[in-house]
């Protein structure tokens, strides 16, 4: 019998929040039932080496690596499509802000934007597999929904949408098209509920996972006196 298999995107690797998490839920899943592919827009950071072997680890799109780089070194790379997308996406994010004046934090509101401006111009990920889940653990939601084929699709949430500023309206249009969308906790819920009422019946909550094997491998790897070196100031 066929195993059920499971297409799964993140950014990078870098030591963070959600790339924590993902590692936790990588290190929880059952194998033996479910096969995993692992989509990473740029091969880096630290806690790519905690990756499980059982994954398979899909090669890197270089094109997808460009979408958190500095623009200049992205032209370099040769991708001017993709910093003429960027920079439209600043100018008509700025656009939306003075008309929509907020004292919340933009980072959210103008990745966002940018997603959905350079989505449309990077290629299709593993377009001959049918997968039965695709998830969007963090990244471009856009990347889920229109680079994999997949009979379910569903984005985790790890942000407290009240302390945001986003485009509240594109917002709901794009997570309308999942089946589901993951929150992490129950106030991460309560807030995104109280910003998309109309969203509800899409939200499902799952805690996020971290295995003692990656807890004790962290605490293992952990140098207290090279710490304390770095930060201690020398004595005069």
């Amino acid at each position: 019998m066929t195993k059920p298999r499971i297409f799964i995107a993140i950014h990078y690797m870098e030591i963070g929040g959600a790339e924590i998490s993902l590692v936790g839920l990588l290190q929880a899943i059952d194998y033996q039932r479910v096969d995993v592919d692992l989509f990473v827009y740029s091969h880096q950071g630290e806690l790519m080496r905690f990756i499980p072997p059982q994954v398979r680890l899909l090669p890197q799109v270089r094109k997808y690596a460009t979408t958190e780089m500095p623009m200049t070194k992205v032209l370099k790379m040769g991708y001017p499509d993709i910093v003429i997308a960027r920079l439209l996406a600043k100018i008509k994010y700025k656009r939306f802000r003075r008309r929509n004046p907020s004292n919340l934090p933009a980072d959210l509101g103008l990745y966002q934007y940018m997603a959905n401006h350079v989505a449309p111009l990077l290629p299709k990920i593993s377009k001959d597999i049918d997968y039965d889940l695709a998830i969007n653990f963090c990244g471009m939601h856009n990347v889920v929904l229109d680079k994999v084929r997949a009979k379910k699709k569903i984005t985790w949430i790890h942000t407290d949408y009240t302390n945001v500023d986003t485009d509240r309206a594109y917002d709901i249009k794009l997570w309308k098209q999942f089946d589901h969308i993951v929150s992490i906790s129950h106030d991460v819920t309560k807030s995104f509920i109280s910003e998309y009422p109309s969203l509800k019946d899409k939200i499902i909550e799952i805690e996020n996972i971290l295995s003692p094997q990656f807890v004790r491998s962290r605490a293992e790897a952990f140098d207290a006196r090279a710490e304390l070196a770095e930060f201690t100031p020398p004595i005069v």
